[in-house]
Formats: structure tokens, C-alpha cells, sequence
């Protein structure tokens, strides 16, 4: 059952609870402290009222620790015990507060009306502190005197914690909307990097399919109107690697403008990206495979493809001549692959090197950590260069 609007309780963050708690134990110690302090030093001149006001009064304090859960049974209480002493005032004076003494409200009663206030709604809360005030006033001697002590005690403190309360909300809804500004601040400068991103890989798209194609176009006329038969070789190499790349480029695309993982149609789920005996002989690199490549799913065995195509590359450009060697292993959990080549053998060509992105490394380690593997490039010690990299078999 849904509990009316009027009649709810605000709700409390656990600090907020925690802090609160706090406060009400050492409320309830230090008044308790304070009062037995003050009875022992004026017991003699106070009359037989004054235990009986004390223990009301340290009734009242030991029921503060349990206003954070009760506020309304803690607010009751406070209205009983006021009421009992403001009786014994007005009808057996000394009996249950000190011959002549008029101020009947509750030490505690400031603190359990600020508590009230924080916890319930401000109309229930005031409403507490109105009732309270009631028998605070003696109506058998009224006073300006009393009645100042009487709204001091019940009023005055609900007004300064509504006061705290209405501020503290201020400042929690400001820091929220400065926070909320702040996320709406990320996620626009996000959206527009993204966009900016689809829109340079749609040029980069563009241009390289242009380029490609006209390759791929000229190796097919190459392949078909020569004689050579190796001229006739390469050229259907370069037509068939012309095509791949241009179906993964498109797969690339559609993967950064739409974000979709799936296999696209046309690529089957055995496409292991190619034949690395064919790749490793194409530069000269001796290459060594253990285990069974079977045992790694297509996603992973193309990840290996790429690692050993870039390295392979890299060497040709920045080791030329050095002898490579690319070591696979199967393990049967994961694909370990290393790249591995000698210091160069002659001068580099610095147009070819400055024909290359220079984020090949860089696009292995992201690659290969998305599948949750490990990788590594850097020099050996001896002039040569090694990329490792293991991916696990389960990667998806």
C-alpha cells in the first residue's frame, strides 16, 4: 500500500543517515554528562523535584539515538515528558520539577525538534514543535519570560533547521545540475568526435577504394592481355589481394560508421583473412607453426594473419634484406605468434618508409587487446626487431 504524499518521510541518503546517527549519540551522551553534572553540584538546594525532573529529562536524552528510526515516537515522547513535568509544575509543585522552577521544557527538546524537522516533511515538523510548545507555556503563570523560553526551545531551533535543511538541498541540487551539465558537456564533445570519425572514415573510404580499384582494374587487364606467365602470376596476386583488401575496408567502414561486430555477408565464418605459408614466403620469412590452428576460432586466426602481415611489412621497410623468422604456436587455449627479424642488410628507402601511417603497431595492440590478448613490439638487443602477441582462444 502506497503511503499518501502528506504523510511520506524524506528520504535520506545513507551518510546522511550515518551522520545523523552520530550526532544523536553524542547529543544524547553530552547532555546526559551535563545534567547528572549539574544535579550532583545542586542537589542540596534544589528540592526533592529535582530527581524526578532529572530522570525525565535523562529519559528523554537516552531516547535520542532512536529518533533517526522513530522520529515520531522519539517526538511523542518529548510531548509526554513535557507535558508530565509542566502538570507536576502547575499542580504538585516540587514533586516532579523543583519548588517555584517554571521553566518546565525538556533540555533535549531543542535537538529533538531540529531532528523532527530533518526527518519528517515541514508541516508534520512544525506541527511537533507547536504541540511541544503547548505545555511549555505555564498558562497558571503565563510570562513573557516563560513564553520567550518556550518558543526558544521549540520554534526557534525548528526554524534554524529548516533553514539547514532547505539550504543543504540547494547546494545537493546544484552540484547535481553541475554535475548533469558536466556529463551533457562529455557526451556532446563524444557525439561530435564520433561523427567526425564516421565522416574521415567515409572520405578514407572514398579515396582508397578509388585507388584500389584502379589497381585491382590494371592488374586484371595485366593478367589477361600478357604473355609472361609470371607476369601473369603476380598480376592475379595483386588483382586477388586488391579484392581483399577492398571487402575489408568495407568491413572496417561498417564497423566504425554502425558499429555492428557481426560477421558481414559474403565473409565466412571459416575466413582465417590467408594462407600464411603463402604470406611468409612472399618475403622470404622462414615460418615455423605448432599445434593445430583448428583449435582457435576464425576472429582469433585472423587477428594472427594481421600480426604476421604488418610485422612482415615493417621488416621490409625498415629491415631490408634482414632474414625474418615467424614462429606459431597452437597451444590449444590461444594463438602465440612471434615476428622476428635480423639487423638489416642494406640502407632503408626513406620513401618507403614514409609511405606507411605509422599507427600499424599501434592498430596490432588495439586489435589484439579487444580480443583479450597481449602484445609487443620493440627492439631484441642484438639490432633486430620482435612482435609478440598471444590471444586467447576465446575471444570473441
Amino acid at each position: 500500500m502506497r503511503i499518501p504524499r502528506r504523510f511520506s518521510r524524506p528520504e535520506l541518503i545513507v551518510s546522511d543517515r550515518r551522520v545523523m546517527l552520530v550526532a544523536a549519540f553524542g547529543a544524547a551522551g553530552l547532555l546526559a554528562v551535563l545534567q547528572i553534572v549539574l544535579y550532583a553540584a545542586g542537589v542540596s538546594d534544589r528540592g526533592a523535584g529535582s530527581f524526578a525532573e532529572l530522570t525525565m529529562n535523562l529519559l528523554l536524552d537516552a531516547s535520542l539515538p532512536l529518533v533517526v528510526r522513530f522520529p515520531r515516537t522519539v517526538g511523542a515522547l518529548a510531548f509526554t515528558v513535557t507535558t508530565v513535568l509542566a502538570a507536576g509544575a502547575g499542580l504538585a509543585p516540587g514533586v516532579m520539577t523543583p519548588q517555584g522552577d517554571l521553566f518546565v521544557t525538556p533540555v533535549a527538546a531543542p535537538i529533538v525538534v531540529s531532528f523532527l524537522v530533518v526527518l519528517l516533511t515541514w508541516r508534520q515538523a512544525f506541527a511537533y514543535a507547536a504541540v511541544l510548545a503547548l505545555p511549555a507555556i505555564p498558562i497558571w503563570s503565563p510570562s513573557w519570560e516563560t513564553l520567550y523560553v518556550a518558543l526558544s526551545s521549540t520554534a526557534l531551533p525548528a526554524l534554524v533547521a529548516l533553514y539547514l535543511k532547505v539550504r543543504g538541498e540547494l547546494v545537493r541540487s546544484l552540484r547535481k545540475r553541475a554535475e548533469l551539465a558536466d556529463s551533457e558537456r562529455r557526451l556532446l564533445a563524444e557525439q561530435a568526435e564520433s561523427a567526425e570519425r564516421r565522416r574521415l572514415a567515409a572520405e578514407l573510404h572514398d579515396i582508397v577504394t578509388h585507388h584500389v580499384t584502379e589497381i585491382v582494374l590494371h592488374a586484371d587487364a595485366l593478367r589477361v592481355t600478357t604473355r609472361d606467365g609470371d607476369a601473369r602470376v603476380a598480376a592475379e596476386q595483386i588483382r586477388q589481394v586488391g579484392t581483399r583488401t577492398l571487402t575489408e575496408l568495407h568491413d572496417l567502414i561498417r564497423v566504425v560508421t554502425t558499429g555492428s561486430r557481426s560477421v558481414p555477408a559474403g565473409r565466412p565464418d571459416d575466413d582465417t583473412g590467408g594462407d600464411l605459408a603463402t604470406l611468409a614466403a612472399a618475403d622470404d620469412a622462414a615460418l615455423h607453426v605448432e599445434g593445430d590452428p583448428g583449435t582457435v576460432p576464425a576472429v582469433v586466426a585472423r587477428a594472427v594473419y594481421r600480426v604476421v602481415q604488418e610485422s612482415l611489412t615493417n621488416a621490409r621497410k625498415h629491415a631490408p634484406g634482414a632474414p625474418v623468422t615467424v614462429i606459431i604456436a597452437y597451444p590449444g587455449d590461444r594463438a602465440d605468434v612471434e615476428v622476428r627479424n635480423e639487423p638489416a642488410q642494406r640502407g632503408t628507402d626513406p620513401a618507403l618508409i614514409g609511405a606507411g601511417s605509422g599507427m600499424g603497431l599501434t592498430g596490432l595492440d588495439r586489435r589484439v587487446t579487444l580480443l583479450g590478448g597481449t602484445f609487443s613490439a620493440g627492439d631484441d638487443g642484438k639490432g633486430g626487431f620482435t612482435v609478440t602477441a598471444s590471444i586467447p582462444a576465446s575471444a570473441m
